[in-house]
C-alpha cells in the first residue's frame, strides 16, 4: 500500500467511524509499535509506513490549517555536537540518554545548516502538534522502534506554497538492509527502486505511482542504509492538515524537496550518526 493510500485510509476511518479527536498519537504510535513488531519494518513501504503514521498522528489529532503557521528562516546550530558519546547502541535497545542528545543535536545542527543550501528561499514552522519545533531533533523515548531514533518535522513553505519534511536517523540491524532491498525490488504496492551510494550504501527510493490523478497529493521518500544506521527522509506538497474530517491537499505542485536533494540529503554524512 502506498504512503498516501494508507493516509486516506486512517483518515477515512477518524471521519467515518469517529470524532477526529478519537484517533490519538498514542494510539497511533502503538499501533506502529505493533506493525514493527510483525514486520520489523522489513523493507521500504514498512519504513515509510512507520513514519507516517508518526506523522499523521500528528497532523489528526490537530485539526487546523498552516495558515496561522508561524514561518521564519531556519535557527543556527546551537552548539556543535561533538564526538558521539560512549554508549550500547544496539537496534533492540533504547539509546542511551547521553547519545540520544547527541544525536538529537547533530540532526538539528546538520538540517538547520543544510535545508538553507537547499531551499534558499524557504522558511520553517512547527508541525502542530510536534514534539518540536521545525527542523529540531527530538526522540519519541520508550523501547524500540522509537526509543533508539531521532526524528525531526517542519512545515516548509516559499514561492510555491507549503509542504512538509520528515527525517528519521534510527538504529538497525545492518541486516536489515538486505531485507530492505529485496522488499523493494519485489514489492507490487507502489514503484520502489534501489541504488547504490557512493560509500556502498543502500538507497531506496518511493515515488508516487503511475496514474495517480495529478491532483492527488504527492509524496517522496528517500531512505538509505549504513552500518547500523537507517535514514529517512520524507517529503510532500501537503501541510498534513486534516480540517474537518476531510484528507490533507496538495498546497504546492510537488513536494518540498526534489527526488534529488531528498536523496542527497538522506546520504548526509552528518546524518550517518551508527556506524
Amino acid at each position: 500500500m502506498q504512503e498516501t493510500e494508507m493516509q486516506y485510509a486512517l483518515q477515512s476511518y477518524v471521519s467515518d467511524a469517529e470524532p477526529a479527536m478519537g484517533l490519538t498519537a498514542d494510539g497511533v504510535l502503538t499501533a506502529g509499535r505493533r506493525s514493527r513488531r510483525t514486520r520489523r519494518l522489513a523493507g521500504f513501504a514498512g519504513a515509510a509506513l512507520a513514519a507516517t503514521l508518526v506523522g499523521i498522528g500528528v497532523v489528526v489529532v490537530s485539526s487546523g490549517t498552516s495558515t496561522g503557521a508561524d514561518f521564519a528562516a531556519a535557527a543556527p546550530c546551537p552548539f556543535p555536537p561533538g564526538p558521539r558519546p560512549p554508549g550500547v547502541i544496539a537496534a533492540d535497545q533504547p539509546l542511551p540518554p547521553e547519545v540520544r542528545e547527541w544525536a538529537s543535536t547533530s540532526v538539528t545542527c546538520h538540517l538547520n545548516d543544510e535545508l538553507p543550501r537547499l531551499l534558499p528561499d524557504a522558511r520553517y514552522a512547527r508541525v502542530p502538534g510536534a514534539p518540536a519545533g521545525p527542523l529540531l531533533g527530538f526522540s519519541h523515548g520508550g523501547e524500540p522502534p522509537f526509543g533508539n531514533r531521532i526524528d525531526a518535522m517542519a512545515l516548509i513553505h516559499d514561492a510555491e506554497g507549503t509542504g512538509d519534511l520528515t527525517v528519521m536517523v534510527g538504529v538497525v540491524d545492518p541486516s536489515m538492509a538486505g531485507q530492505a532491498v529485496d522488499e523493494c525490488r519485489r514489492s507490487t504496492m507502489g514503484k520502489c527502486s534501489v541504488q547504490s551510494g557512493p560509500n556502498g550504501e543502500s538507497v531506496l527510493l518511493s515515488t508516487a505511482a503511475d496514474g495517480m490523478p495529478a491532483e492527488l497529493p504527492r509524496d517522496l521518500v528517500a531512505r538509505v542504509y549504513r552500518g547500523h544506521s537507517e535514514i529517512l527522509v520524507q517529503v510532500s506538497n501537503t501541510d498534513r492538515q486534516v480540517v474537518n474530517g476531510n484528507a490533507p491537499v496538495a498546497t504546492r505542485p510537488e513536494p518540498v524537496l526534489s527526488t534529488d536533494q531528498a536523496v542527497q540529503l538522506a546520504l548526509s554524512p552528518e546524518l550517518y550518526l551508527f556506524p
